[in-house]
This record gives structure tokens, sequence and C-alpha cells, in this order.
């Protein structure tokens, strides 16, 4: 799972780059919003994310100061300017700051899309590169990067054991050995991730989140959730809107 913290000031932008990523992208983790330069230094040292899509006119300290400053502890990054401006100037800096790449305001989709695709590519182009592990937890590794981009599908056991050319029986008592719990129960931990996040970044409806992850009904969801939080989805909601301070 990769993470990724969009830096806007525009509530309405902020909620919209939120809502295409989670609705696109399986194995991207939004950490957090910033609203400010100095905010987005700040959750970029908490978190140290991935990919940073960041907002040029930011309030306090603009986006390009904003990241030469994360470049400092976080040179790999991989920070996306966000601007109104199709300033030759400003890529000129912005390519100095480490910036890989510009999206021009009105966001479309298709250009987000595209540039988070090759983004991705390059990240795991550079850990498959690195990355020499035993060969176990290579296999184990596998199976897991498979299930993080498909558990928001129908993905059962036995199509994961078929995946895998592993007997179904031998891959549920190995997943369990490795992970210290049942797939289902993993898959299930894994949505439940995935909605307190939609949960605290977005508006949308409770039904509309069991749906966007793939759960039988919005009762179901909200039986399994307050199961595990100890909280029903909105009231969890209610209780992340309160810790924080107001995104508008």
């Amino acid at each position: 799972m990769y993470k990724l913290l969009i830096c806007e000031d525009e509530s309405l932008e902020r909620n919209a780059l939120n809502l295409l990523i989670q609705r696109h992208y399986r194995n991207i983790h939004l950490v957090g919003y910033a609203t400010t330069g100095f905010e987005a230094i700040k959750l970029a040292h908490q978190h140290l994310p991935d990919i940073i899509l960041m907002d040029i006119d930011m309030p306090q300290c603009n986006g390009l100061d904003a990241q030469k400053k994360i470049c400092r502890f976080l040179p790999n990054v991989n920070t996306v300017i966000i601007t109104a401006y199709n300033d030759f100037t400003y890529a000129q800096q912005a390519i100095k700051c480490g910036v890989i790449d510009f999206l021009l305001k009105p966001i479309a989709p298709n250009d987000l899309y595209n540039c988070l695709d090759k983004i991705l590519k390059s990240i795991q182009k550079t850990d498959s590169a690195s990355a020499v592990p035993p060969e176990y937890t290579d296999y184990i590794q596998k199976i897991l990067d498979y299930i993080d981009y498909h558990f928001l599908d129908d993905l059962n056991l036995s199509d994961l054991a078929s995946k895998f050319n592993l007997n179904e029986k031998y891959l549920s008592r190995y997943f369990k050995q490795k992970m210290g719990t049942s797939f289902t129960e993993y898959i299930i931990k894994l949505r439940i991730e995935r909605s307190k996040n939609m949960l605290e970044y977005s508006d949308a409806p409770i039904y509309e989140i069991a749906a966007d992850l793939n759960f039988n009904d919005a009762s179901y969801f909200t039986k399994v959730f307050q199961k595990k939080e100890g909280v029903s989805p909105s009231q969890y909601r209610k209780n992340v809107g309160k810790s924080q301070p107001s995104r508008l």
C-alpha cells in the first residue's frame, strides 16, 4: 500500500481528489490533508508519504517552499505540483525542487490517473530492483501485494490459491501462520481500514461507502464496522470530526 498526502487549501478540490483516488486505486492510502504549507511539512514528516499532491498556492508557506523543506528529510518523495498557472518559470523552479510532474487546475480525472499510474510504476520498479528478500518472504509478499490490489473484488481463498498454484487448505494454513490471522479476517481488516479513511476524508454517505467496499449492504457493513471498532460508522465520523480542526 502506497501512502499519499494531499496538500490543498480548497475543500472542494481536496474532496474531489480524494474521491477520484479512493475509487480508482486500491493500493493507495490517503494519510491526510494539509491546508497550509507548514501543515504539509508537518504531515510529511509524520507520515513519510510516497506521493504528495501539492498545490502551489498554499497559505503561510507556498507549495514550492514546502517541497524544498520536505526534500531535506524525504528526498525520494514523488511530488506533483497542482497549479492554475501554465507558466514555464514555475516549471523551472519546481524541477529544481524535485517535483516530478504537474497537474493544471481544473484537474481532469484522466490527467490525474495517468500521472499517478506513472508514479506507481516507477515506485514498483525501484522496489523490485532494490529488494531481494528470502524465498518464503518473497512468496508471502507477492500474495499480499495481490490481495492489496484486489481486496475490494470478490476475492476468495479458492481464487487466490488457483492464482498462485497452491492447494487451498495449504494456503489457508500458510497464510494464518505468516500473518497471524485468517484470510477472511485479513480482507475484512483491509476494507475496514479503507472505510475509516473514507469516513474521515470524504462526505460520501454510509451506503455508498459500503457499496464501494463490496459489502453486501449498509447494515452488514455497519455491523462489521461496529464489531471491529466499537462504534458505528456514523459515530466514528462524528468522533473524527470533533478531534480535528475544520477543513473549510
